[in-house]
């Protein structure tokens, strides 16, 4: 159960019915994201690391900056924290940083060996499927997570499987009442005459467990002709059958691994979805100095893999911190020096974020930092032979929500390689017209609006003055906020990044980015495009003007 300072599970039907407590505790809300159709396939990660409650068992978090962490939260749709007790309730912390990114929690309630029977058969006897079902339905509610995977791994007579499915009904019926939408996914375990034969694929010995919830998670030991009569006997709820995916590859017919994006592309070829267990292998088997590069290369899946992921709501405000440090900074200051770790503090991550992305890349980085723990390092390195045509653009989030008002800031810091040329920075909006029109807002230290008639943009430049033509920043942080207006109304925002001005090799620290509604009827005086550079000028500009050490844009406060 879930103290005021750690979380546990519950191991017995008496834990489960006492359960009553409201947690002491803050969970963020599911955040509205749009992640495609009903039919779109989709992508589940069963964490199973060591059984669980490990570091991450602690409500206010720990000291420890080596613990697990995942932050590739837009490919994925949902979440399970599995252990081996029978009610296993998510930690808080896992909870905040999926429901931020849009992904729904699973606890898992499971039943295996000789305690499980017993428990199964005092169930029955007693006539308990209601009450443990209305009880499993109170945890989700009161602990803030959004569903169950049910995993019955022991034996039982066939006159008996009529009660499994009423519990298994119940479970569905009485969770979809007490948190809407909310999800039942069912393991491909016990078949519908009793016996304990995990299938591999879905077909008529388990499909009356498929029928009674919302999926079925298929054990990892399928083939890809299990996969085709699974879709097959499936119809249109091909996406709720999930197929078990093993990282370790144990007793299968795949290699996974770094090669699990391969395993995910066969599942989504029959339009299954994917359930991904075992992503703990990156962590228990690999050098835990490298653990950030190598959960990058784990998750890095191509985009025909990942499901859609767009904003829906406002405001988006990220420092892009993963949830642990080894100092805290508050506004580009040191205020603790303590190493910490905290998933419930982990900011909104990127889609793209990756050391390998095209002639760049886009990593977290804890040495430095403006808010939180640590920030997003963008690098772009051309290659001249192999990428002649590489855009130093860094795709940061999916949107789709009207452009309407908006004010929008970004607080960077330059963090140049060696041998590079001062470069500006420049956050970019992707919008669509109502007529289908695509276009791009670029706001940095030029203004480039392609459409002046249809989209009005100030600059806030009280903190600055009015030698904009110099605020590129160098050892400072240094924030940008801008005012946007869609004034035909009819705009949709679509995605939002970051790009260098010059296609030449550079650096720098992203600290945050916030974008929120505005009524843009406070005054602010407009950005003249006169003074800083006409934006249809393929000159550019001057940057030759930027330096280190000339910034006349007032920066924030220098970390020192």
């Amino acid at each position: 159960m879930l103290s005021d300072r750690e979380a546990a599970p519950l191991r017995t039907l008496e834990e489960l019915f006492s359960f009553t407590r409201q947690p002491l505790c803050v969970v963020d809300p599911l955040r509205d994201v749009r992640r495609g159709g009903p039919e779109s396939p989709k992508t589940l990660l069963c964490h199973d690391l060591m059984d669980g409650y490990l570091d991450d068992r602690f409500v206010h978090g720990c000291r420890n900056t080596s613990s697990y962490r995942f932050f590739h939260w837009q490919v994925i749709n949902s979440f399970v924290y599995f252990s081996h007790n029978m009610v296993t309730i998510p930690p808080p912390g896992w909870i905040s940083a999926a429901h931020k990114h849009g992904v729904k929690v699973l606890g898992t309630f499971t039943v295996k060996s000789d305690w499980g029977t017993e428990t199964l058969t005092r169930m029955r006897r007693d006539n308990l499927a209601l009450k443990v079902a209305s009880h499993l339905a109170l945890v989700a509610s009161r602990c803030h997570f959004d569903g169950w995977l049910v995993d019955i791994e022991s034996k039982m007579e066939k006159c008996h499987v009529g009660f499994l499915k009423e519990l298994l009904a119940a479970i569905t019926t009485e969770t979809h009442r007490t948190v809407p939408g909310s999800l039942i996914i069912w393991y491909d375990s016990v078949l519908c005459d009793g016996a304990l034969d995990w299938q591999n694929e879905l077909n008529e010995k388990n499909s009356c467990f498929f029928d009674l919830c919302d999926g079925i998670f298929l054990n990892s030991g399928w083939t890809e002709d299990a996969l085709q009569r699974s879709a097959a006997f499936a119809g249109d709820r091909k996406s709720d059958v999930y197929v078990g995916i093993d990282v370790y590859a144990r007793r299968t017919s795949y290699i996974a691994g770094y090669k699990m994006y391969q395993v995910v592309e066969v599942a989504r070829s029959h339009g299954l979805s994917a359930a991904i267990l075992g992503s703990g292998w990156v962590y228990e088997t690999q050098d835990k100095r490298r653990f950030m590069q190598n959960q990058s290369l784990l998750w890095s899946l191509p985009d025909h893999c990942c499901p859609e992921w767009r904003l829906r709501t406002l405001p988006l405000s990220t420092s892009f911190c993963q949830g642990f440090g080894g100092q805290l900074y508050v506004a580009g200051q040191v205020v603790s020096a303590v190493p910490w770790f905290n998933l419930s503090l982990q900011q909104l991550q990127p889609r793209d974020q990756s050391p390998w992305l095209c002639c760049g890349s886009a990593t977290g980085y804890t040495e430095d930092a403006y808010d939180g723990g640590g920030c997003l390092r963008l690098r772009f390195l051309p290659d001249d032979e192999s990428e002649p045509e590489a855009v130093p653009y860094f795709r940061l989030f999916g949107c789709d929500f009207p452009l309407g008002r908006l004010t929008l800031s970004y607080t960077f810091k330059q963090h140049r390689p060696s041998g590079t040329i001062m470069n500006d920075v420049a956050l970019v909006l992707k919008v669509k017209s109502a007529e289908g029109k695509e276009d791009q807002l670029k706001l940095g230290v030029v203004i480039d609006v392609p459409n002046m008639e249809h989209y009005a943009v100030t600059r806030d430049i009280s903190d600055c003055g009015l030698n904009l033509s110099s605020d590129i920043s160098g050892s400072c942080w240094v924030t940008r906020t801008y005012r946007i207006e869609d004034l035909e109304s009819s705009a949709i925002l679509e995605e939002i990044g970051i790009s260098f001005v010059l296609s030449a090799a550079n650096a720098c620290l992203l600290g945050k980015l916030v974008v929120e509604r505005a009524d843009c009827t406070d005054g602010v005086e407009p950005v003249s495009f006169k003074d800083y550079g006409d934006s249809s000028d393929d000159s550019g500009p001057d940057m030759g003007a930027f330096s280190d050490e000339d910034s006349s844009e007032k920066p924030e406060n220098k970390v020192t």
